[in-house]
């Protein structure tokens, strides 16, 4: 009888961690004697990142050091890595003695991890860490997993799982760990966040980010089940609603996502933005181009850094062979992805 490949792997991690400890004894124990704990020292080590770029950790150099240690292959880990680009992402451009290192325990290069920003981010290191070096040598048990090591040498905080309040806690250690002044205690992080979670839009904040997820394994109508039970909580949520249309489109039932928003509209300008843009993605699915140009044009010139709709624009140029207007329109949808200044000379946009 063959193990699935995770259990393989299971096995795989216990058997090298027992031997980096010179021990034949059972996985669970030879874990519980490996793992860190706040106060003891953060090991030393040296690996090279996705980027080819050496990092050293060595004690005595003052810096703030956090290590995640995350799957390419586990939705707890993506959610974990969003966080932790949200957090590191809001510190206040003055902070410099700051070295996050993600490291990767499963193949890295086909996942979100690998990212042009994040590989040319100067104190940012995502490394792949296949053989598990050093997941044995940090003595780790789960994914995710982060480890905060302050300026002294010393484990600060362990972070084990994803739960609600992982955004939180790690903000607020990572801000004790840098001295950034905060109002909120690192030990009641977690539950002023769990208050704040109770919320009507908190709860429809979580069935959409679980839509969001469940369409990325391919699984809509789930998605579509999420969303709704959003829109059952709250009954007057533009959000949910522009979700809900955002996902049919995506799906080639842009007849259905026009049904959805009817007349909808509102006075926020990005908001009507992103109505004329599912307008428009709508009517070129179903074939009226001429309304749909105009109705993207429209929203382009509210939300200029609308990649989706230069996108639905490039389609809409493509299918008339007006190679030029779509290329450029391509071109810029691309620019806003990765936060080029300007398009091309001569491009329209």
């Amino acid at each position: 009888m063959s193990l699935p490949t995770r259990t393989k792997r299971e096995v795989v991690v216990c058997v090298i961690l027992m031997l980096s400890v010179g021990s034949l004894r059972l996985c669970a124990t030879a874990l519980a004697q490996r793992r860190l704990a706040a106060g003891e020292d953060v090991p030393e080590f040296s690996t090279a990142d996705l980027a080819g770029r050496i990092f050293n950790y060595k004690h005595g150099s003052n810096r703030v050091l956090m290590v995640a240690f995350l799957s390419a292959e586990q939705e707890r880990s993506a959610r974990a890595a969003t966080d932790i680009k949200q957090v590191v992402g809001g510190l206040p451009a003055e902070v410099n003695n700051l070295d996050v290192v993600v490291v990767v325990v499963d193949d890295p290069n086909r996942s979100w991890f690998q990212t042009a920003k994040d590989a040319a981010a100067k104190n940012f290191h995502i490394v792949s860490d296949a053989d598990f070096k050093l997941w044995g040598k940090f003595g780790i048990i789960a994914m995710p997993t982060v480890i905060l090591g302050g300026a002294n040498d010393k484990v600060l905080w362990v972070k084990a799982g994803h739960e609600y309040a992982f955004a939180s806690l790690l903000r607020a250690n990572l801000n004790r760990a840098l001295g950034i002044a905060q109002a909120t205690d690192p030990n009641e992080a977690g539950k002023v966040e769990a208050v704040a979670n109770d919320t009507v839009a908190a709860r429809v904040k979580r069935h959409l980010q679980m839509a969001r997820m469940l369409e990325q394994k391919g699984r809509v109508e789930s998605a579509i089940a999420q969303i709704e039970e959003a829109r059952a909580l709250d009954p007057n949520s533009l959000e949910a609603v522009m979700s809900l249309a955002e996902l049919l489109c995506r799906v080639g039932r842009g007849k259905e996502a026009l049904d959805l928003i009817g007349q909808l509209d509102t006075a926020k300008r990005l908001d009507k933005a992103q109505l004329l843009l599912i307008r428009g993605w709508a009517m070129r699915e179903m074939g009226d181009l001429d309304t749909a140009e105009e109705l993207l044009l429209k929203a382009t010139n509210l939300n200029p850094e609308s990649s989706r709709a230069f996108f639905e624009l490039g389609k809409i140029y493509q299918a008339r062979k007006q190679t030029d207007k779509a290329m450029a329109s391509y071109y810029r949808a691309l620019a806003i992805i990765f936060d080029e200044e300007s398009p091309p000379v001569g491009s329209h946009y």
